[in-house]
């Protein structure tokens, strides 16, 4: 009841907020004339995101640790394909609905209608390889599928990611694609120890997702150790990790998928209640609707809220400015016009092409750092060949055939991570050289004459509503870029997110152990102790191994540096990134200076429309009042906010 009431309580200050802003969006559009700040792509996405409801659980985990299960059972029966071959392969959507539906959703927007005999079809990658739909492989964006799910509230999907982990290297990059634009993530763990994979995968989810579940299925099959001894373990491995990184304390849960669809089709009753008590239901059902309600009801609340505030202060900031500016006109009409053609042209001036070829400098040195960056890396002698080759020389008879297992797959992991962390620090730099040239810009203009400062206005925001700022600001930008570096993350961001689709698909995989290391010469030469033909084999082994090393390292910064006549863009993943970061300074650069330029013309304006019309300073004193009393609003949803804040 108590919770209902919450929700309800929420549902009313998410409704506040959406008036408040489509207030502040008429505002703006009934006074054109006087130029005022701008409504921000951001601010627009946010009250979007914000009346929609919608919120999207990604359930993640290495391959076969019963993601796909874990859902079936939420649903109460076998709806998803589990294969114990390779198991999902495509992102299932899944959506709350009365009538059941299914359909495959096509890169261009476009779906097909499915039965559900059809979903392992078109999900399996086995049946997909046998078949040989390549065109299916290459067109289908996810699986949408619709049922009940009255155990989550209205508006929340979960998302049925591929494992990572996989023997295809490509299920990793389309789980880390979708993981980035998760409102939240369920990460789904086995009671064995966690892998490094999983582990490094893990902090990849921290660095782009609010919240996270952690999830131990599989706990009727434990073997000897306690499933407690098996949590408490793998608590440490993740506080260890990401910890410290993490706004929220770590929740371990436990569920048995089997003992819940046990539950769900035992016709004893008393059987079936049983079951469903041990399986953990109940706590995962209860994390599951918390996590929603934090971040769809709060944070996101918190975010749309906190845009508010930003842009209240900001026309503020502007009307008064301007009502200061008008007064004035009237005693120091000529005095005050000379000023601002005075800074309009110092402006031009300071911040004209010796500036931007200054800048345009700066950018270039950090491109050719990040190209010798690339080489030691991306190079048959850099750090991914150096370390893999360390741990191969390393490996002993009986460790090299699990050790090889996976190996392409690591190799294309370590490849993905190190061109994400390059690009990712190229950008940083790149956004920290435009936040200076902003600042730059604004030092350049005598103090007073633009409003682009929010100096001295009362900040009612709620410092804590966001669970992490970060994200939320990231998440936006993804689409709209950033408003110091205009669409800079989000072409950039393009060149960061499609080397999967370029390297993994094409990418050899390591053959079967058996096939690649002649395991039976390994085991017959530790059998029959013949230590010479043991060793002799092992160094061939380890020989293939630094081979393949070599060529699947060759492959990888093939597919990063040639060119791509697939897009019809004739130039390199490399090079596109390096294009897209100098157009993006380009632009960024011109829509700074506009900024402020367009600032000035509108502040001199103001002076030349209050010697025209001297009852401009009583219409800005006006405007001023009507647009202060959104304060009193944002006060009342401010202290609404305090009262739903989860603890």
């Amino acid at each position: 009841m108590i919770e209902n009431n919450k929700e309800r309580f929420s549902a009313q200050i998410k409704s506040e907020i959406v008036k408040l802003m489509d207030g502040m969006i008429a505002f703006q559009k009934n006074y054109p004339k006087f130029d005022f700040p701008k409504v921000s792509d951001n601010f627009k996405l946010t009250r979007e995101l914000l009346e929609k409801g919608e919120f999207n659980l990604a359930v993640c985990g290495k391959v076969k640790n019963g993601k796909s299960s874990l859902i079936n059972a939420l649903i109460g029966r076998e709806l998803l394909p589990v294969c114990t071959d390779v198991a999902t392969s495509r992102v299932f959507k899944i959506s709350h609905s009365q009538e059941e539906k299914f359909y495959v959703v096509y890169g261009n927007g476009n779906r097909k209608e499915i039965s559900q005999d059809e979903l392992a079809t078109y999900g399996s990658q086995a049946v997909i390889n046998k078949e040989g739909e390549a065109e299916i492989e290459n067109t289908i964006s996810y699986i949408q599928v619709f049922t009940t799910m009255d155990f989550l509230p209205e508006g929340v999907s979960l998302i049925d990611t591929p494992g990572i982990g996989s023997t295809y290297p490509h299920h990793t990059a389309i789980t880390k694609q979708y993981i980035k634009h998760a409102d939240a993530a369920m990460f789904v763990m086995n009671p064995t120890p966690l892998e490094d994979i999983e582990v490094d995968f893990l902090k990849e989810i921290v660095s782009v997702t609010p919240g996270i579940l952690f999830v131990t299925t599989k706990i009727d099959q434990n073997g000897n150790e306690s499933i407690e001894e098996a949590l408490k373990r793998n608590r440490q491995i993740i506080e260890k990790a990401v910890g410290g990184d993490l706004p929220f304390d770590i929740s371990m849960l436990k569920m048995s998928s089997k003992l819940l669809l046990d539950a769900a089709t035992e016709k004893d009753e008393m059987a079936s209640a049983f079951n469903y008590e041990i399986s953990g239901y109940d706590d995962v059902k209860s994390a599951m609707n918390n996590i929603v309600f934090t971040i769809l009801e709060y944070y996101r609340s918190g975010l749309a809220y906190n845009a508010c505030v930003e842009y209240y202060k900001e026309v503020l900031n502007t009307l008064k400015l301007r009502h200061e500016t008008a007064v004035k006109a009237a005693t120091e009409y000529d005095k005050l016009l000379k000023s601002y053609e005075s800074a309009l042209t110092n402006f031009k001036e300071n911040m004209g092409d010796a500036k931007k070829k200054e800048l345009f400098t700066k950018v270039e040195t950090i491109l050719k750092t990040m190209e010798y960056d690339f080489n030691q890396i991306f190079t048959a002698q850099g750090d991914i060949s150096k370390k893999f080759s360390e741990e191969i020389e390393k490996l002993s008879a009986e460790s090299i055939a699990s050790y090889s297992e996976n190996l392409g797959d690591r190799i294309v992991t370590e490849v993905q991570n190190a061109w994400d962390k390059l690009t990712s620090l190229v950008m940083s730099r790149i956004e920290e050289l435009m936040a200076q040239f902003d600042k730059d810009c604004y030092l350049s203009i005598p103090k007073g004459f633009v409003s682009v400062t929010k100096d001295n206005i009362e900040d009612p925001s709620v410092k804590d509503v966001q669970m992490r700022d970060r994200i939320g600001k990231m998440r936006n930008e993804m689409f709209l870029g950033t408003a110091i570096t205009g669409a800079l993350s989000t072409v950039v961001g393009g060149a960061y997110f499609f080397l999967p689709a370029l390297v993994t698909p094409a990418l050899p995989v390591i053959a079967p152990v058996m096939v690649v290391l002649g395991i039976g010469s390994v085991l017959w030469g530790a059998i029959s102790g013949n230590q010479k033909a043991k060793q002799t084999t092992l160094q061939n082994n380890r020989s293939n191994l630094l081979r393949h090393l070599s060529e699947t390292m060759a492959y990888c910064r093939k597919q990063i540096v040639d060119v791509s006549l697939a897009d019809s863009k004739y130039q390199s993943l490399y090079q596109g990134f390096v294009n897209a970061i100098r157009e993006q300074v380009k632009n960024s650069m011109a829509n700074i200076c506009s900024k402020y330029s367009e600032e000035l013309e509108s502040m001199k304006k103001t002076v030349v429309e209050s010697k025209n019309n001297p009852q401009l300073a009583l219409a800005l004193e006006h405007l001023v009042a009507e647009w202060s009393k959104n304060k009193e609003l944002i006060h009342n949803i401010h202290d609404k906010l305090e009262d739903v804040k989860p603890k």
